[in-house]
């Protein structure tokens, strides 16, 4: 279960959190095609799950793993499954499925909305909810998601109507938030970016 406990405040990561999904925003949207952002989601995935067998049948490659992911990484994620093996499973899983637009919005929920709500709710976190989270962190979540959904739908799809598109990053960030906000048992690392993409693959008619 993610509680707040378990979750220390670490900049490295909510940087490397933010600047990892600018960079996969740079390649969906400006570098690959979509059959080469489908390859490459599911093959950083395929990479993923192997580090993650390798270093539980290999003490050797866990310590090698974790000393060089142990500025961004937590605690748990020592002897769990981390945290970017579960957000590329999760692209691996969308990316086939939805279009471009629908799975810009849920890179940005992913790798805005997070860092964002970590940072206000451990500040001014007032008011709690479930599951170590606070009101004040959530809306920070939905606020910074709906502004980065509304900045990535500017920069590269002034195509879409500007009330769908208000629509859209709505629903995404609003998905987002609450998703996070009820995540126990999931790693909210997979399950946001599914639950915005069938959220605003609703609205965009998001398949491919």
């Amino acid at each position: 279960m993610h509680v707040a406990a378990e979750r220390p405040e670490n900049l490295f990561r909510s940087s490397y959190h933010v600047l990892s999904s600018i960079a996969t925003l740079i390649l969906l949207e400006m570098v690959l095609s979509r059959e080469q952002a489908v390859w490459l989601a599911t093959g950083f995935a395929m990479f993923a799950w192997t580090c993650e067998l390798s270093r539980r049948h290999v003490p050797g490659v866990n310590d090698i793993l974790m000393r060089l992911l142990g500025p961004i990484a937590h605690r748990h994620e020592w002897h769990r499954v981390n945290s970017a093996t579960w957000y590329g499973t999760g692209l691996a899983f969308i990316a086939p499925v939805f279009a471009t637009p629908t799975l810009a919005l849920a890179i940005v929920c992913a790798g805005l909305g997070d860092p964002a709500a970590g940072f206000i709710g451990r500040r001014y976190g007032q008011t709690k909810l479930v599951n170590g989270r606070s009101l004040e962190g959530t809306i920070a979540y939905a606020v910074a998601s709906f502004l980065g959904c509304l900045a990535v739908l500017a920069l590269w799809h002034g195509n879409i109507p500007p009330s769908r598109g208000l629509l859209a990053a709505g629903v995404a960030a609003v998905t987002g938030a609450l998703t996070e906000l009820f995540a126990t048992r999931v790693d909210d690392n997979f399950i946001v970016p599914i639950t915005v993409s069938l959220a605003v693959g609703v609205v965009f008619g998001g398949m491919v």
